[in-house]
């Protein structure tokens, strides 16, 4: 067992244990699925076609612990998969992460911990992922966050958080990387349907190595309106500097020569500074009593394995449509954009992805879901590009809650 999935197990133990002095209750939901898919590009690979039938099974653990003024949930998955065709490999993907919530009267405090190890390509890629492409990837992280209730109007909350991020020596061009960030938001609840809100954030992003360290500084002003019972709009507009300090290593000449014939390697220490605007505005409501419908358009700053920040700007839409009680669909679309800080000419990646799933509960415990995907990528200057579709049916049994009162 690795150090950070032996912490977030400890931790596990620790707040979930029985507390003598309050009445609490414990519940916990198995959980198996199997799935099978078929796939004309796994990974999404630039320079060869990958088509692949695959299937695959996924056990996972949801327990939870709750009193009267917390709340502890534990989520546990292991997914295993067996690729037949272009690719005749089998592939391993884990997951743990437990959650803590502390509330009183007017303080709130939560913490996250999360470990995983990804060695598939079956996750959804996102667009900082095109320029290095797929393989292992470990994370670890943890977040801490209090929210107090200054009066009946005014929220005040801050939030630590920190990610790390390895991948495998055989991903060329991939980049151990960390990053920090604490935030502080303010947010004034002007009547029942509108708020207005303040959030300034810190980013520390580096790699392992100690070749890039790139910091963030944004202010972002906000508000929320409720249009209606079953509608909100979200809307807010900052701007954020960054500082860039990159180590690289280039030829001089040897101090005191008097001619430059044989250079040297030494290692030089390369700064800048950007400012820049960001934004996140988002929709949801329903168009019917049986139809939702959420947009979203964000601009941010991301970590990347490519060892810079990104600049991603999000599109997204989907709409969601009951059919009945045990049968509905999704049909969603996502487009992306990001742009390599620090990389020469500003490398841009792009990605589109087309979504759609019906889901059938056949069960209380029982529910059968089928997807088509299609997703196409591009990378800028290079002439880089890839689409892949892929089809599934997926079949997912629940057991019976498990429970317990003390």
């Amino acid at each position: 067992m690795n150090r950070g999935r032996g912490a977030a197990c400890l931790a596990a133990v620790c707040v979930m244990a029985p507390a003598f002095a309050q009445a609490a209750s414990w519940v916990a939901v198995p959980s198996l699925e199997v799935s099978s898919a078929a796939n004309d590009n796994y990974g999404l690979a630039f320079d060869r076609r990958n088509r692949v039938g695959l299937v695959s099974m996924t056990g996972g653990l949801v327990g939870s612990r709750e009193t009267e003024n917390t709340a502890t949930r534990l989520n546990a998955a292991l997914v295993g998969l067996a690729l037949r065709g272009d690719l005749h490999q089998n592939e391993w993907q884990d997951s743990l992460a437990l959650s803590h919530t502390l509330t009183d009267p007017v303080d709130t405090f939560a913490f996250d911990v999360k470990t995983s190890r990804d060695e598939t390509l079956q996750t959804p890629v996102s667009s900082a992922d095109v320029l290095i492409g797929r393989g292992l990837q470990r994370q670890a992280g943890g977040d801490a966050s209090w929210q107090h209730q200054l009066t009946e109007r005014l929220t005040a909350s801050g939030a630590l958080a920190i990610n790390r991020a390895r991948y495998s020596a055989s991903l060329a061009g991939a980049h151990d990387y960390q990053e920090g960030s604490g935030s502080a938001l303010l947010r004034y609840l002007l009547d029942e349907r509108d708020s207005v809100n303040a959030n300034m954030v810190h980013q520390d992003y580096r790699t392992l190595d100690d070749a890039v360290r790139s910091m963030t500084d944004s202010l972002t002003v906000g508000g929320s309106h409720a249009l209606s019972e079953t509608s909100d709009l979200a809307v807010s507009l900052g701007v954020f500097r960054t500082r860039t300090s990159v180590l690289a290593a280039v030829l001089a000449c040897p101090a005191g020569a008097a001619t430059c014939a044989v250079p040297i390697v030494v290692a030089r220490t390369g700064r800048s500074a950007r400012w820049g605007a960001q934004y996140n505005a988002s929709y949801e409501g329903r168009l019917t009593p049986l139809t939702k419908l959420s947009a979203s358009a964000v601009r941010q700053q991301d970590p990347s394995g490519a060892g810079v920040t990104v600049l991603a700007d999000t599109l997204r839409a989907a709409i969601e449509h009951s059919y009945s009680e045990t049968l509905s669909g999704t049909l969603s679309y996502t487009r992306s954009s990001s742009r390599y800080q620090g990389i020469a000419g500003g490398q841009v990646s792009r990605l589109q992805t087309l979504s759609a799933a019906v889901s059938k509960q056949v069960s209380p415990q029982l529910s059968l879901r089928a997807t088509a995907d299609y997703q196409r990528s591009a990378v800028a200057f290079e002439g880089l590009r890839a689409h892949a579709a892929s089809v599934a049916i997926t079949l997912r049994y629940e057991w019976q809650r498990l429970e317990a009162h003390r």
